[in-house]
């Protein structure tokens, strides 16, 4: 039963009584975190929704039992109001986050910021700033701190148990099976750096985060990166299909239109890499990256432009083939999640994902897209105290987003693929080797990133709930110095230089 919006706003106002939410973006992420709301009714609930999708509005308006005026078509409406919710979850795509994080920490709102927190670096410097100028508490997804595995390697290194820390490999293959590149950063939302992000944003900054995270104290000194388009441009291990889907035919296939995929794909990572330095800071950068394959020279003489359209003999021998990805392994196999789900406005049933491969980006040659963000990235990292990190993003392997990490100290060392099940730690002393079984929970609609999105949502929650904000691990500055490692990846490949970062968080 929907509660009125001023006994919401009374039972908000004291430690302890129901946490209300805005949902500012009801797609993929928005609609899973919204999920919480049945987890803990009695203390966390979804009051208002806006998002220009009539049906993904009205999808997350049923899940949650938002009454009518509570349902938006525009954030900007809802910032029109007065502050009526304890909390927003900004959760639009990349390069829609800044402005309205600054408008609702502006208003008073706590915020739970999808990652990345913004596509550039001003604009997240001026996130921080405001939400700090404010007192707002701000929340970034960077959600694989969460996770189980990730907690157990930081408390071996914390513990002393490998020594000191002197190097983290750190491999993040985007695929499961190679259309994931093709769906998100060829295809998808991630096509165009320039409306999107650059993909070592978009998809490996929670991986930076990691490096830093374990390193401890040790920080961050020197930054180099190289990287190259190829294979998916017109001139010319993330999963062979993710990367397709995503970053070839997807939202994050070009830089200007989302984010670069470092920051797309890995910010996660270098997340992971910061968290685990802990206290070390990253120093200095390298990178190195090439856009491979997807493009015009690799397109079969006999392809179409679009998979609908071409001839059975080179269709179905193709590994990206959006009629296998999307009808027959998709909605003709009783899929109607991730990755068919985003492809229609509206239900994803067999007319409306045919219509969607007919007409939009999702139905075209893979070898025939503007895309131009990395399919494989390294970037290299120097850490105070000699302390080094290397991060891989790879977007043509068969496991999808299955990372591996070696972590190297002076008395053992530490390693973990994804899937295993379990932490393996060396002791060099004593010659043992110990595995360290983790801990598998079942959370339903919140059970992505291996629970992952379950325990964020917990702590966001509890942190409001108990006004207690110790919980949180991804605040506003641990998010922004996993950040400009990432943008410093990125400055480096595009200057083919090592880019050093300064103890004022500048660039040199």
């Amino acid at each position: 039963m929907y509660l009125g919006l001023r006994h919401l706003n009374k039972m908000s106002d004291s430690e302890g009584k129901l946490t209300t939410a805005i949902v500012i973006g009801a797609g993929q992420r928005g609609f899973a975190y919204a999920h919480y709301q049945e987890v803990k009714p009695e203390e966390f609930r979804v009051i208002a929704v806006a998002d220009p999708k009539k049906y993904q509005r009205e999808r997350l308006q049923t899940l949650c039992n938002i009454a009518d005026d509570m349902v938006f078509q525009d954030w900007r409406e809802v910032a029109e109001r007065e502050r009526f919710a304890d909390c927003v979850m900004i959760c639009t795509q990349d390069q829609q986050h800044k402005e309205p994080a600054v408008v609702f920490a502006k208003k008073g709102y706590h915020i739970l910021l999808e990652k990345p927190m913004a596509t550039t670096e001003e604009d997240c410097r001026e996130i921080v700033r405001v939400c700090k100028e404010n007192n707002i508490f701000l929340t970034v997804c960077h959600v694989l701190r969460y996770t189980p595995w990730v907690r157990k390697i930081k408390e071996l290194i914390d513990s002393g148990a490998i020594g000191d820390v002197v190097n983290i490999q750190h491999l993040e293959p985007v695929g499961y099976m190679y259309w994931h590149f093709a769906h998100s950063f060829v295809r998808g939302n991630w096509h165009k750096e320039s409306e999107s992000a650059f993909s070592l944003l978009a998809k490996c900054c929670h991986d930076v985060d990691l490096i830093c995270h374990w390193m401890g104290p040790q920080k961050c000194q020197s930054v180099s990166s190289f990287g190259h388009l190829s294979h998916f441009s017109q001139s010319n291990k993330v999963g062979y299909w993710h990367f397709a889907h995503s970053y070839v035919r997807g939202n994050w296939h070009k830089e200007s239109e989302s984010s670069p995929s470092l920051l797309a794909k890995c910010c996660h990572d270098v997340d992971l890499v910061c968290h685990w330095m802990g206290e070390k800071k990253c120093q200095k950068v390298s990178s190195f990256g090439h856009l491979s394959h997807f493009n015009k020279d690799n397109k079969p003489k006999k392809a179409a432009n679009r998979c609908l359209d071409c001839p059975k003999e080179v269709e179905s021998k193709c590994p990206y083939s959006a009629v296998e990805i999307y009808i027959n392994n998709g909605i003709k196999s009783f899929n109607k999640g991730w990755p068919v789900s985003v492809l229609t406005s509206g239900p994803p049933d067999i007319e409306n994902v045919t219509e969607a491969l007919r007409t939009g980006p999702y139905g075209r040659c893979v070898f025939d897209m503007d895309n131009d963000v990395m399919s494989q990235q390294v970037v290299n990292m120097q850490f105070t105290g000699g302390a080094t990190a290397s991060l891989s993003m790879i977007g043509f392997t068969e496991s999808i987003c299955a990372r591996e990490v070696n972590v190297f100290g002076t008395k053992g060392e530490i390693r973990y693929k994804d899937g295993n099940g379990s932490v393996l730690q060396v002791d060099f002393t004593t010659g043992q080797r110990y595995h360290h079984k983790l801990e598998s929970r079942n959370r339903g609609p919140l059970s992505g990133h291996g629970g992952a999105d379950y325990c964020l949502m917990e702590n966001f929650e509890s942190a409001l709930y108990h006004k207690d904000f110790s919980k949180i691990h991804t605040g506003a500055d641990e998010t922004l110095a996993s950040h400009l490692v990432v943008f410093a990846a990125e400055k480096a490949r595009k200057e083919n230089r090592v880019v050093t970062i300064n103890e004022d968080m500048s660039f040199a």
